[in-house]
């Protein structure tokens, strides 16, 4: 009875956590991994923040990316990828870009996003809240320089002062919201 009973103990357990992952790629009450519905391997990719909204033209780090009805314009982060439109899009917000062809030089550089998705996970979203906090207090006018460091703990990123020409480099706390603003050395 007692091997009957520990025997039906032990099938229960293993149902329950399963042995397999079902093709859903998370385990039992975990989403699954997000994933673009489309290919972007071969892609130019770009990780950062939006720093301004034009009509079409979103600025993502140094680049003014177009975004059009070819725009592949999403939000991902719980397992899900949701459309989003332009309208959905705010200044400070984490925003991986991919495009595939050449960008304009100019300054900021100009190109047209095949694919521009926000993270929405938790990570990404305290990521934001702590970029959108420093510009409520430094303002947007501003365009950052090159890939900005992204961590989990720190954000750290160089930018130039659209007006006077200004170039610093920020190391920004993704919690506290603290930040040092340093004078760039050329």
């Amino acid at each position: 009875m007692k091997k009957l009973m520990l025997g039906a103990v032990a099938a229960v357990f293993f149902a329950a956590c399963g042995t397999g992952d079902g093709g859903s790629g998370g385990g039992a009450g975990q989403p699954a991994p997000d994933e673009l519905s489309v290919q972007v391997e071969d892609m130019e990719e770009t990780k950062g923040f939006i720093t301004a909204i034009d009509g079409e033209r979103v600025l993502v780090n140094q680049v003014f990316y177009t975004i059009d009805e070819e725009t592949h314009l999403v939000g991902i982060g719980d397992g899900a990828e949701r459309e989003l439109s332009i309208e959905d899009l705010e200044l400070g917000m984490r925003a991986d870009v991919y495009h595939s062809g050449m960008l304009a030089e100019s300054f900021p550089a100009q190109g047209h996003a095949t694919v521009f998705a926000v993270p929405k996970d938790g990570q990404s979203l305290s990521q934001t809240e702590a970029f959108q906090a420093f510009i409520e207090a430094e303002g947007d006018d501003f365009v950052i320089l090159g890939k900005p460091e992204i961590g989990s703990e720190t954000i750290r990123f160089d930018f130039t002062m659209v007006t006077g020409n200004e170039s610093y480099t920020v190391e920004l706390d993704v919690e506290s919201h603290d930040y040092t603003l340093e004078p760039k050395q050329d």
